[in-house]
């Protein structure tokens, strides 16, 4: 009998509604930059997280690019630096409009940026022209996962804190996430949690996740949350078979 590993390392993908906007300073010129702020939309108000600045920059490419390249190309990069800047790729709705971007989530590196757009630059990557953007958007991003198995169905992050992985059954487009998403809140007492959609790989394929972010999580919250979707996830096949 296989014995199951308890830690994880392996590629996926993430998907997060967040509000982001334009940068116009510290960038290389006339390039259109973004930064996501309420990075965690599903707190608000008083609750909202105050010590915890997960910023990300989303470089706009010009087009879809291979992602070998990019990941060869930020490997390099990152190397010759001698940063620890998290580059990674993917895409961003917004509008009725699809941009490919190289996402940065390092605060150390933040400064770096016009540099690192340079040297991109230096490597025949392209950006999109600046544009003015503040509003919602739809943000797809591949990116490593390391995770660790909390539970059945339950995965911690250890590479970000308040960040657990629950395992669902299928696939759910964005929109029946969002509806099933407030159900479980709705069912929840305390509904202050922000969710994300995603799939990680596992050796007989990709495995669907909803990500928690949540401030004051354990073992039994985070099953109860898992409870609460599994449940819903029933209910909405059952309606809409």
């Amino acid at each position: 009998m296989t014995a199951i590993a308890k830690i994880l390392e392996t590629r996926g993908v993430m998907v997060k509604e967040e509000k982001v906007k334009s940068l116009s300073e510290r960038i290389y010129s006339n390039t259109m930059v973004l930064e996501n702020y309420e990075p965690y939309p599903g707190y608000y108000g008083k609750n909202v997280p105050t010590d915890v600045i997960p910023r990300s920059i989303f470089l706009i490419l010009v087009r879809e690019y291979d992602h070998m390249f990019l990941a060869r190309t930020m490997q390099k990069l990152s190397r010759e630096a001698k940063h620890a800047c998290m580059g990674t790729y993917g895409y961003i709705d917004l509008e009725d409009h699809r941009y490919y971007c190289i996402r940065i989530k390092n605060l150390r590196c933040f400064e770096e940026i016009p540099i690192i757009q340079q040297k991109l630059a230096e490597h025949g990557i392209d950006f999109r022209r600046s544009k003015p953007v503040n509003s919602m958007a739809l943000i797809t991003i591949e990116k490593t996962f390391l995770v660790e198995r909390f539970d059945e169905g339950i995965y911690l992050d250890l590479a970000g804190d308040n960040k657990y992985y629950i395992e669902i059954p299928q696939e759910l487009k964005w929109d029946d996430f969002k509806l099933i998403t407030s159900h479980v809140k709705n069912n929840l007492q305390n509904s202050f949690f922000d969710a994300a959609l995603g799939y990680f790989w596992k050796v007989d394929g990709p495995q669907d996740v909803i990500r928690i972010y949540d401030l004051k999580a354990n073992l039994e919250r985070i099953s109860e949350i898992r409870s609460k979707y599994l449940q819903e996830i029933e209910r909405f096949n059952k309606t809409h078979s």
